[in-house]
């Protein structure tokens, strides 16, 4: 099987995978139908990094690729707003109640809440990927054309890693019925420029920046820490948001080294985690083609 009949496969099933379901936890207070939802709102976010590719206002993503016989990734394809960052993962009420704060016309405060919003929907987005996962790698009915190995290892990385969220779900879930945003450790950004980039995700990232190990392990058994990452590109600034869980010490030496990294060394630092780790980045095409 070669990159383009592979490529066009997984894309094939990938459609299959869709599971519309609210992330939050009491079901008895959704109302409405699951939306698409946008885990980087659409207009004032996403609209900021688009721009015209072939006549159209387009933006890029890692995950959006053209291959060929030789290369699997040859170029990015353009993908249009609408389709970006987008889940079945909240209900009409929730979708609209719960992000109001941070959405229209609010700004950015870097408060606990307004910090503890951005990084609840970045898990939720990861969160219900990891879930499609499993779903599309459970089935025998998509998955018969493709490699088996690669679908046992798929499976498999995508039960570990949905095993590894559950009890942080747990956590956000009380902290969020609970109205208690502090429960979270924080490091927030706001750069003075704007950049065309944007991203709402879990990362676990392998090294620290001076190479210290963090996740990577082939026992089973090992658990991987997530940190919430969301980019947030502005009019004039740029807006970046970590957030993790206190007793994750990894993750907090982690940030420690970011933390006292100089402006110019921090912006190369997060390009690396943007480009390597954090699967919902979204860019312009003006950068990509730079």
């Amino acid at each position: 099987m070669d990159f383009i009949e592979f490529k066009k496969k997984i894309s094939e099933i990938k459609r299959a995978r869709k599971i519309s379901e609210c992330f939050y936890h009491d079901k008895s207070k959704c109302n409405g139908k699951i939306k698409q939802s946008h885990s980087i709102q659409r207009n004032g976010r996403l609209s900021i990094i688009e721009g015209l590719v072939n006549g159209q206002n387009v933006i890029y993503t890692f995950t959006e690729f053209e291959s060929d016989s030789i290369t699997f990734v040859k170029k990015l394809k353009p993908i249009g707003k609408a389709e970006a960052s987008t889940f079945f993962g909240f209900c009409d009420y929730h979708d609209t109640v719960l992000f109001s704060p941070i959405e229209g016309e609010n700004q950015y405060d870097d408060s606990d809440f307004h910090n503890f919003l951005h990084s609840y929907r970045s898990f939720a987005h990861s969160y219900h990927r990891k879930r499609e996962d499993v779903k599309l790698y459970s089935d025998p009915t998509y998955t018969k054309t493709l490699p088996k190995e690669f679908v046992n290892a798929s499976l498999q990385g995508a039960n570990l890693g949905l095993r590894d969220l559950e009890s942080y779900k747990k956590r956000l879930d009380k902290q969020i019925e609970e109205n208690v945003y502090s429960d979270l450790e924080y490091f927030s950004i706001v750069f003075p420029e704007p950049y065309p980039i944007a991203c709402s995700s879990i990362i676990t990232p392998n090294f620290s920046y001076s190479g210290k190990l963090i996740n990577f392990s082939d026992s089973e058994t090992d658990t991987y820490s997530p940190l919430m990452l969301t980019v947030l590109p502005d009019k004039n600034v740029t807006i970046v948001i970590f957030a993790w869980f206190p007793e994750d010490l990894k993750i907090a030496n982690f940030i420690d080294e970011l933390e006292v990294l100089s402006d110019y060394k921090l912006k190369y630092a997060l390009s690396s985690i943007l480009i390597n780790y954090a699967e919902n980045t979204f860019f312009s095409p003006a950068l990509y083609n730079a």
